[in-house]
């Protein structure tokens, strides 16, 4: 990234398709700033696209020939919309180009159409030049002017695509998929996804992959026995768990089995069978920028999204209920920050098989998960177990008599 001008800064990064683009900053700022799609990587551009982020007014506009056009504008006094500058707090914001669609989009938090707060569909006058030039076909390179500090690397994500529609959350067979549901975009098959999905998923979507078993066919019921009766072993491993979240909830606590052992591609063992309680919940969390495939085992959950890991984004963007054998997927992209929710009656629980893995372009492996406590901060998560799957297996079998 360079600067060559005081408060514009310009991506070093060449847009690899022309039009088609999308740029965010994560930033902390009561300034006014523009994000920048240009023909050129200097100062002096002939053509740009922009999106003028305000406190009370927000627009897209055209740069030709040194002279500026607003394409499409909101005033706060007119709307009720969050197209605005959030001061006083840190905000990913986002401004995607879309030549095929003729399309400019500003959204906060994730890259999603979901959470897109503003956009403009462009009529044919507004792509073109004095001499009927494809403006959208000229756009190269990016940036941002009008900032109030120097925007690290680490704060700034390009993606090579626009943000045009979203994967749907919940994941079945490609032998199962209608007509209807690609139409609807309803359902995605796995091939969709990225190729840790994919793995992960090969591993955990089989029919086979389940609590009872035709040498335990009670397993379930057992487990619900022994979190519902005093002084069993769910039961009170639970309730030591009560403050693991440094929140002294009885109910934001669940528990973790791993199954396997760290292999040092995931945040933790990759393989984890947790079990939900009736009423319980996770607080809201992120998952190492991972990949990860969730299978419901037995009963029912709640998946809640939200658009950031933020005190100020409590209220979730997207919600789906998960029914048992259903399957769920998250990345760095796509329904990362998270909460987990059974929302049956006590004594009803829910088993879940969650698997992870970092990106194979990922140097970091951030070994946390990241949770907002109750006050609002920011905390990690050591990834830890209450119990080996074999250990706990054994425990339950106990329980019941068989061994």
């Amino acid at each position: 990234m360079k600067s060559e001008k005081i408060n514009t800064y310009l991506l070093d990064q060449k847009v690899d398709i022309p039009g088609q683009a999308t740029l965010s900053i994560n930033i902390n700022t009561d300034q006014e700033f523009d994000i920048l799609f240009q023909s050129d990587n200097t100062l002096d551009v002939r053509d740009k696209l922009g999106l003028h982020i305000g406190t009370r007014k927000t627009y897209f506009y055209k740069y030709l020939d040194n002279h500026e056009s607003i394409l499409h504008e909101i005033n706060i006094d007119e709307v009720n919309s969050d197209a605005f500058l959030d001061i006083g707090r840190d905000q990913t914001y986002w401004f995607s180009i879309n030549r095929e669609n003729n399309r400019l989009r500003f959204g906060k938090g994730y890259m999603l159409e979901t959470l897109v707060v503003f956009e403009y569909q462009c009529i044919d006058e507004d792509k073109t030049d004095e001499n009927k030039t494809d403006i959208f076909q000229c756009m190269n390179y990016m940036g941002f002017s009008n900032l109030s500090l120097t925007p690290d690397s680490n704060s700034c994500i390009y993606w090579r695509y626009a943000v045009t529609q979203d994967i749907p959350p919940v994941i079945i067979s490609s032998q199962q998929i209608t007509l209807d549901e690609l139409e609807k975009n309803s359902k995605t098959v796995i091939e969709d996804l990225s190729n840790e999905c994919i793995y992960l998923y090969s591993n955990v979507g089989g029919p086979k992959i389940q609590l009872n078993t035709a040498y335990f066919p009670d397993f379930v019921s057992a487990i619900n026995y022994s979190i519902i009766t005093p002084d069993k072993y769910c039961y009170n491993k639970l309730k030591e768990k009560a403050c693991e979240f440094r929140s002294n909830d009885p109910l934001e606590t669940y528990l973790r089995v791993t199954i396997g052992f760290n292999r040092g591609d995931s945040p933790g063992i990759p393989f984890v069978l947790e079990i939900w309680p009736g009423g319980h919940y996770s607080p809201i969390h992120n998952h190492s920028e991972a990949n990860a495939i969730i299978k419901v085992l037995y009963g029912s959950l709640t998946c809640q999204w939200f658009r950031s890991l933020s005190q100020y984004e409590k209220k979730s963007y997207e919600n789906c209920i998960l029914n048992e054998g259903q399957v769920t997927w998250l990345n760095d992209r796509q329904f990362q920050t998270h909460c987990l929710y059974n929302h049956n009656i006590k004594g009803q629980m829910c088993a879940t098989i969650q698997c992870y893995m970092y990106n194979s372009n990922d140097n970091i492996h951030y070994e946390y998960f990241d949770y907002l406590k109750h006050n609002g901060e920011i905390d990690q998560y050591t990834p830890q177990s209450d119990w080996d799957y074999r250990e706990f297996k054994q425990l339950i079998k106990k329980r019941v008599g068989i061994i």
